[in-house]
């Protein structure tokens, strides 16, 4: 009976909870831009509460068939609040969800969060007269395609060349000429 209540009393203590040992908490994800749209990169934020007491591994899947392979935090490694971008290549809404898991020798990250993110359809040319892709100077000649590509010719002799290249819709590149700019199929 002795040998059993000192056998407790000497494990007791090693039982407790390892509460004060406890890493990092992921508790807020965000993302800015947002909404965002078809081929802008967007950068995420993950935040976690007790940041400062140790290191983790963490998973992030963007959503849309991405995921981030188990990444370590802190010790040696960067920390939070960590950033990072991505670029979607199709409108809709993803589920952003970063969790704790086992990065090599890092045990994982504790909480989990999701974040809902709005990815809009890149600006095209819109039907019925709606406002023109194409820069100052230059008019829309006809309409744009079903796939999105449009075609962009000077209002007058001299028109000059955009300073930044179009934002051309998913499936689109741009091309510049002398008499002609816009957003072509990609090949």
């Amino acid at each position: 009976m002795r040998r059993t209540l000192l056998a407790l009393a000497l494990v007791a203590p090693l039982a407790a909870p390892l509460t004060a040992f406890a890493g990092p908490t992921i508790d807020k994800i965000s993302a800015t831009p947002s909404p965002s749209k078809v081929g802008e990169a967007i950068t995420i934020t993950i935040e976690a509460s007790e940041a400062e007491n140790g290191m983790c591994g963490l998973s992030l899947n963007w959503g849309d068939g991405n995921k981030m392979p188990p990444k370590k935090v802190g010790g040696n490694h960067k920390n939070f609040p960590l950033t990072m971008q991505h670029t979607y290549q199709k409108p809709g809404t993803y589920e952003i969800k970063a969790d704790g898991a086992r990065a090599e020798t890092y045990l994982p990250c504790m909480g989990k969060v999701k974040y809902m993110h709005t990815v809009e359809a890149a600006t095209a040319a819109k039907a019925g007269g709606a406002a023109s892709p194409c820069p100052d100077e230059w008019k829309l000649k006809g309409k744009a395609a079903k796939d999105g590509s449009f075609t962009c010719t000077p209002k007058a002799k001299g028109a000059k060349k955009p300073a930044q290249e179009l934002a051309c819709p998913s499936g689109t590149s741009y091309f510049f000429g002398s008499k002609a700019l816009g957003c072509e199929k990609a090949q």
